[in-house]
């Protein structure tokens, strides 16, 4: 827990320093972090924002990876609808980023 502690301290500055750099990153980790917790509010809210901002920001693969997570933990929740969404949004981007192989993977083994 200190090692994840320490690591979102450093991004957190890195956010502060560079914010269309690494704000959707710190915001990806906290919604990692209040998934792991349980917290699906704030979960919801975070993952929203690092996709918008990624995409804002024009970073096709870390908004491909927003989306991913954000499918699985649509999918975790029962909400399909989005997860489906998530998960076709990241397929598309990954197939956009030209990784085809990580594109290929969500579309046989998640639904969407």
């Amino acid at each position: 827990k200190n090692r994840a502690h320490e690591s979102m301290k450093k991004v957190k500055k890195l956010a502060k320093d560079y914010p269309s750099s690494y704000q959707h990153k710190l915001l990806l980790l906290e919604a990692e972090s209040a998934f792991n917790a349980g917290n699906k509010s704030k979960a919801s809210e975070k993952y929203e924002l690092a996709v918008t901002l990624s995409r804002n920001n024009e970073f096709v693969q870390d908004q491909a990876l927003c989306c991913e997570l954000a499918g699985k933990f649509y999918a975790e929740h029962d909400n399909k609808y989005k997860a489906s969404h998530y998960y076709g949004k990241a397929h598309e981007l990954y197939l956009e980023w030209g990784a085809k192989g990580k594109a290929d993977y969500l579309r046989e083994n998640f639904p969407f």
